[in-house]
């Protein structure tokens, strides 16, 4: 079954600019990937930036309403705490794995399990 990891944090990031900057790779003239500072804290695999949903918002609100609107979110949303409150969130969906999810600098909210498509 198919997996998203969510992370969140709040006031860390001032735009999704910056945000985009700490979750995508740059590449070198080469063509050769240098892993982002997510990439690295998370040790993500199997890298596909489509499946990759960052959220930004100018404000914390609780995150069911700041992830309202993500992919697959009436399968999975019900289960995260409803207690968590952001402004920043990254979802991030298979094929990406996450190898050390609990290590990432953002508050790693857990993975949840959806039907695909």
């Amino acid at each position: 079954m198919p997996t998203v990891h969510v992370f969140v944090s709040t006031g860390r990031f001032s735009s999704f600019a910056e945000m985009r900057k700490f979750i995508d790779p740059t590449y070198t003239d080469d063509g050769d990937m240098v892993p982002s500072p997510f990439i690295n804290e998370v040790r993500l695999t199997s890298y596909e930036p489509e499946c990759i949903e960052a959220v930004h918002a100018p404000g914390p609100k609780p995150l069911h309403d700041l992830l309202h609107g993500v992919s697959h979110g009436e399968q999975w949303l019900h289960l995260v705490d409803p207690s968590v409150v952001a402004s920043e969130a990254i979802c991030v969906f298979e094929p990406n794995h996450p190898i050390r999810p609990t290590e990432s600098s953002m508050h790693y909210c857990g993975r949840y399990y959806y039907r695909g498509e």
